[in-house]
C-alpha cells in the first residue's frame, strides 16, 4: 500500500538467509510505514471531526486567544499560577518587531497582560523541537524589558510568565528528562550549585499533555484541562456531566461554532502539517530501506565471494595433497595451486 512497505518486503524476500536481527528490523520498519500510511489518511477526515484539534497552533489560538472570550486563558493561567489570582487579561499583538535591521522578528502564539502589568506568553508546541528551550530564552528577552515602567524602582518590577503547553514530553539533549511523567513543571533563575532562586520574575511553566489521564471524580482542574485539550479532537461528542468551563470550551472548539474563514484556514493548515510530516517520514523510510537493501546486497555479495574463495582454497589444498603424495616437487605444487610453501609443507 506504499512504496516503503513493498520495499521492505522485497528486502525480506532477498534476505532468506539473512540474520534474524535484519529480518526483525525490516518487520519493524514495515509496521512504521503502515503507521505512517494511517497517519496520512487523517488529512481526509479533518472535516469529519466534531471538534478542532487545539494542539495545533492555529486551533489553539482560535479558542484561547479570542479577546472576547478570555475566560479560557484565564482558567488555564489561574490553575497553574494560583498565587497570582488573575482577574482580567488583555490580549496583545503577538508580533514583536526587531529594534535593529538584522534582528530576528518574533511571533508568539498568545501574548497578554493582566491588570497589574504582569506579562503572560503562552505557547502550544505539538511536536518535539530540539531548540525549544533556547527559543523560550529568546522569547523572554523583549517582555523582560517591559516589566518596569519609566520612573519606577527596580523593586517594583513585575513578573513574566512563559507557559509552554507541550503535545509531547519536554526533552533534554534529545531525550525525555527525569520529570517526563510530571504533568506540570515550573522553572525560574536559580544558582547552579545550591538551587537558590536568584530571581522569580521570569517564570517558565511546562504543561505536558501526554501525561494527562482520563478524568475521574478526583481529577483537578488542570488535569481535566490537559486531557480535554489533548484529546478533544478524538472525541465524537462532549463528555457527559462537564463543568460549565469545560462545557463552554468544547462549544468554542466545535466546528459548527467557528467562523467559516477561520475553519478553512485551520483545515488547510492541519492538512498541510499532516502531509509535511508524512513526507518527512516517507523520506526517512525510503533512505532506511535503500541503506538496508544496499547493506544486504553487499553482505550477500561478500558472502558469495568468501564462499568461492573458501571453495577454491579447499580444492587447491586437496590437489596439492595428491601432488605431494605422488612425489611432485614442492615448488611445482606451489606454482600449480597458488599455495604458499608453508601451506604445502603442512599437508
Amino acid at each position: 500500500r506504499s512504496y516503503s512497505v513493498w520495499k521492505y518486503l522485497l528486502i525480506l524476500h532477498r534476505a532468506a538467509s539473512a540474520t534474524a536481527n535484519l529480518k526483525t528490523i525490516c518487520l519493524i520498519l514495515i509496521l512504521k510505514a503502515m503507521k505512517r500510511n494511517s497517519k496520512s489518511e487523517k488529512s481526509d477526515s479533518v472535516k469529519n471531526s466534531p471538534f478542532i484539534d487545539l494542539t495545533y497552533d492555529y486551533g489553539f489560538k482560535i479558542v484561547m486567544a479570542d479577546p472576547d472570550h478570555t475566560e479560557f486563558l484565564l482558567g488555564l493561567l489561574n490553575a497553574i499560577i494560583p498565587e497570582r489570582e488573575i482577574v482580567s487579561l488583555t490580549i496583545l499583538n503577538p508580533e514583536v518587531l526587531p529594534s535593529e535591521e538584522d534582528g530576528k522578528r518574533m511571533s508568539y502564539d498568545i501574548r497578554c497582560v493582566d491588570s497589574d502589568g504582569n506579562i503572560f506568553i503562552t505557547e502550544m508546541q505539538k511536536e518535539p523541537y530540539t531548540a525549544f528551550r533556547d527559543r523560550l530564552m529568546v522569547y523572554s528577552g523583549d517582555p523582560l524589558m517591559h516589566l518596569l515602567r519609566k520612573r519606577e524602582s527596580y523593586s517594583e518590577v513585575r513578573t513574566l510568565y512563559i507557559v509552554s503547553v507541550l503535545g509531547s514530553y519536554l526533552r533534554v539533549n534529545g531525550e525525555p528528562n527525569d520529570f517526563h511523567d510530571r504533568l506540570l513543571r515550573r522553572a525560574s533563575v536559580t544558582m547552579n550549585e545550591s538551587g537558590f532562586v536568584l530571581s522569580d520574575k521570569p517564570n517558565w511553566l511546562f504543561l505536558q499533555l501526554s501525561v494527562a489521564k482520563e478524568p475521574t471524580g478526583e481529577s483537578t482542574f488542570i488535569e481535566k484541562w490537559a486531557y480535554y485539550v489533548g484529546n478533544m479532537s478524538r472525541m465524537v461528542e462532549k463528555p457527559q456531566g462537564l463543568e460549565p468551563y469545560f462545557d463552554r470550551l468544547f462549544d468554542a472548539a466545535s466546528r459548527r461554532n467557528i467562523e467559516k474563514g477561520k475553519l478553512s484556514i485551520y483545515d488547510n493548515m492541519v492538512r498541510d502539517s499532516i502531509q509535511i510530516e508524512a513526507e518527512k517520514e516517507l523520506a526517512i523510510e525510503e533512505a532506511t530501506a535503500e541503506a538496508l537493501e544496499r547493506g544486504l546486497l553487499e553482505g550477500l555479495a561478500k558472502g558469495k565471494a568468501e564462499g568461492k574463495a573458501e571453495g577454491a582454497l579447499a580444492a587447491n589444498l586437496e590437489a596439492a595433497s595428491r601432488f605431494k603424495s605422488a612425489g611432485v616437487a614442492l615448488d611445482i605444487i606451489c606454482q600449480c595451486t597458488g599455495l604458499t610453501l608453508e601451506q604445502v609443507q603442512e599437508l
